[in-house]
Parts: structure tokens; sequence; C-alpha cells
């Protein structure tokens, strides 16, 4: 008798929980914001810079969970911990929340609306760290899905390129650079107000795309019970 054993598993209501998750962190965030704002009494000129840490936070933890929820199996565990590992490193890198050091400081919390802040700095000496609380969650959520998908499915990683361009930090001195050389202050202010939003959607788009990865790999349930057929005989 032969057994078909399948990464993919259609766990109960994955989506439920994946949207569970999203609805009770929106909710969790909006209030946290206000909160802030009515007691700080701070001016927002952007609205939408308020929306950046919600968007982030809301999806990055909404793909996770359901990815996590829906792939099973780990036959590749370590190679996807040094996978996943080492790609939230990287993005961290590029996108300035750790780096080399300046010389050294201690600890230094920043007020800043949820989900921008609270803001850590710190510099021990051989490393530096510039903790923003939602890029950190939005690039650890992409490192665990990245782990997950390695761990269980090797052909998924890559997709898991396209994550980098969810980094703002990553393209965004790039394009100041190239833009302000040819079009001065003035365009070089414009590029860096469009930071977060071309950010958002690319960090948006990836987690689309690796759901799409998952959502395309799953057996359909004509092939589950096909499989069961076929291991019973």
């Amino acid at each position: 008798m032969s057994h078909t054993t399948s990464i993919w598993s259609p766990l109960r209501s994955p989506v439920g929980t994946a949207v569970s998750t999203a609805v009770v962190a929106a909710v969790m965030l909006g209030a946290a914001i206000a909160a802030y704002l009515n007691g700080t009494n701070a001016v927002v000129t952007e609205l939408r810079s308020l929306a950046y840490p919600v968007v982030w936070i809301v999806v990055s933890l909404a793909a996770a969970v359901w990815i996590g929820r829906t792939v099973q199996g780990r036959p590749r565990r370590w190679r996807g911990i040094a996978v996943g590992g080492g790609y939230t490193l990287g993005i961290a890198w590029l996108s300035g929340l750790i780096g080399s050091t300046t010389g050294g400081f201690p600890p230094r919390i920043h007020a800043a609306p949820p989900g921008w802040g609270p803001i850590v700095l710190y510099d021990s000496g051989l490393i530096r760290l510039s903790i923003v609380p939602f890029k950190l969650i939005a690039y650890l959520a992409l490192g665990y899905v990245i782990y997950t998908l390695v761990a269980a499915h090797r052909g998924s990683i890559r997709a898991a390129v396209l994550g980098v361009v969810s980094c703002v930090s990553c393209t965004g001195p790039l394009l100041v650079a190239v833009v302000g050389a040819i079009g001065g202050t003035q365009a070089t202010t414009a590029v860096a107000t469009a930071g977060y939003d071309i950010a958002t959607v690319a960090l948006v788009a990836t987690f689309g795309l690796l759901v799409a990865v998952v959502a395309r790999q799953q057996p359909t349930d004509r092939t589950d019970r096909e499989a069961t057929d076929r291991s019973t005989r």
C-alpha cells in the first residue's frame, strides 16, 4: 500500500484565521493611533502617513498567517531557517533597520504614532539598530513566509526575490540620487514623498504574489480524492 503525502494541507479555515488576524490588527492599531493623536494633540499634515503602518502590518500578518496555516510539512526546515533568516537580515540591512556602527551610543526611544513608533535607536559599537515597528513586522513576516516556502518546497524561493523591492530604503536613495541630479531639489522632494507610496504598493504586490504561489500549488479537492483512492488500493 502506497501513501501520498502533500505539503499542502487544507486546514480548517486558514482564510478565516487570516481575516480575523487582519481585523484584530487593524482595530488595535487604529485605536492606538486615535489615542496617540488625542493624547498628544499632534497635527498630521498627511493622513496617508498614518495609513502606511496599518497597511504594512495588516497585509503582512494576514499573508503570513494564511501561508503558515496553509503550507504544511517542513522537510527542509534548516534550509528554510538559513534562507529565511538570511533574507530577513538582508532586507533589514538594506532598509537601514540594522547597519554598521557610527561610534556607539546608548538606547534611545523616540515617540511617534503607533506603527511608526516607538522608534528605537541603539549603537553597540559593533552594530547599529534603527527599529521602526511597522517595517520590522513586515520584514519578519516576509522572512517567515520565505522560511515556510523554502522549508516546504524549494521552488517557491523564486517568488521571494520580488520582496527586495518592498524595502523603501532599497529603492528610495537610488531614485532620490538620480532624480535629484536631473531635476534638482524640487524633484528630489517629490520622489521622497512618493517613496512610501511605491514601497507600499510593492509590499502588497509581493505578499500577493507569494499568496498566489501557495494558492496555485494547493491540490484541488479532486486531486485529494484521487490521491486518497490510490493510497487505499
